[in-house]
């Protein structure tokens, strides 16, 4: 596997992230892949065709240029909370949506009906940092069916950074390019606050 210096990792291995890493082999990216169980995250990496390097999270954090957290919401305010200005710099990419468990086999929202989680997450993190909401619009099943072989489905992405043509490496520019490689289509549709809102 050969680690570009734009090195991306996935941190979670459960349904979204799993079928996220698939999605990135299947398209020829490679990339770290990280989760609390390291010998789960090598075994789900070593199906990929050398693509996935497994990896512990503090070395993903070290190592990538791009972290895409699919964690439930309160890990990920956890994950920024224990990384803190480690992060900094980096472009956080977040799949997730504000529901957890409702213990009835269902899901609940675990923010206010007005509030951002996008909006939120984005204050949490350190100056230089820049998040990106992509992909909680596809649910895990439907992110497997829709990448390869075309594009047809959307995956709606919001920023708290520049437009795509700006003068720095900013996440839209990232998104576009391997929301694509995923084998879905970008739909930019704000700012991250508008996260939870709009996307």
């Amino acid at each position: 596997m050969t680690i570009s210096d734009s090195t991306v990792a996935i941190i979670g291995i459960g349904n979204v992230g799993s079928t996220l890493a698939a999605n990135f082999a299947a398209g020829g990216q490679d990339f770290l892949l990280a989760g609390r169980d390291l010998e789960a995250a090598r075994k789900l990496a070593s199906t990929f065709d050398g693509h996935a390097e497994a990896v512990s999270i503090d070395e993903a954090v070290d190592r990538a240029d791009v972290l895409v957290l699919a964690v439930w919401l309160d890990a990920f305010r956890q994950l920024i909370g224990q990384y803190g200005d480690r992060l900094a710099g980096k472009v956080i990419v977040d799949p997730t949506n504000p529901v957890a468990p409702d213990g009835n086999g269902g899901f609940r929202k675990v923010i206010g009906e007005q509030e951002s989680s996008g909006q939120i997450l984005a204050g949490l993190l350190p100056a230089g940092s820049r998040l990106v909401k992509a992909f909680g619009t596809l649910s895990a099943g439907t992110l497997a069916a829709a990448a390869r072989p075309s594009a047809s489905r959307y995956s709606a992405t919001c920023t708290n950074s520049a437009p795509w043509a700006g003068p720095s490496p900013s996440p839209r520019r990232w998104r576009r390019s391997d929301v694509v490689s995923l084998g879905t289509t970008p739909a930019v549709c704000g700012h991250g606050a508008e996260a939870g809102t709009r996307c």
